[in-house]
């Protein structure tokens, strides 16, 4: 009688997991924080997670690359793609194996400052300003510098010229 209550139990969480990742993709950890709040108990959603991972089904090296496609295109650099990726619950490992493949898109990180300057380098406080959102938006300092000292020089000789 107690293991077809358990039986039943872990199916349960079972179901209810699928059910989570059938509206979105969930890391281990958030998948697990998931059904203890739906009522389900630790062993029984230890087991959905485990089930899960096995079949491949529940990837967290997966959902860290698709976290970090969509980040990197919105314009985001590497220190906020790691934040947010531990806020989802990957694991520092994970973070470190799939972040290590991130190149820095100068593209991006050019049409951002376009967007902040417009064109106007000769202010200095809105060049800080500029420096200072790249930096909460998670790009490196010395990636920032490369960038606007590239588009720094690319305005003022075209100003030569005008």
């Amino acid at each position: 009688m107690i293991q077809s209550e358990r039986k039943k139990s872990y199916q349960n969480a079972l179901n209810e997991a699928v059910k989570q990742l059938s509206y979105r993709d969930l890391s281990e950890s958030l998948l697990a924080e998931k059904l203890i709040s739906k009522g389900h108990g630790k062993d029984a959603s230890e087991y959905a997670v485990t089930h899960l991972s096995e079949l491949n089904i529940l990837n967290d090296t997966r959902y860290a690359q698709s976290i970090i496609r969509s980040y990197s295109r919105r314009g985001y650099g590497k220190s906020r793609i790691k934040q947010e990726l531990k806020i989802r619950g990957i694991s520092n490992e994970n973070i470190e194996q799939a972040i290590s493949k991130l190149e820095t898109n100068f593209l991006i990180l050019n049409s951002l400052i376009e967007k902040k300057l417009k064109g106007d380098v000769s202010d200095k406080k809105i060049i800080q300003k500029t420096i200072s959102f790249l930096q909460r938006r998670g790009f490196s300092f010395s990636d920032i510098r490369t960038a606007l000292d590239k588009y720094i020089n690319e305005k003022n000789s075209f100003d030569i010229y005008e």
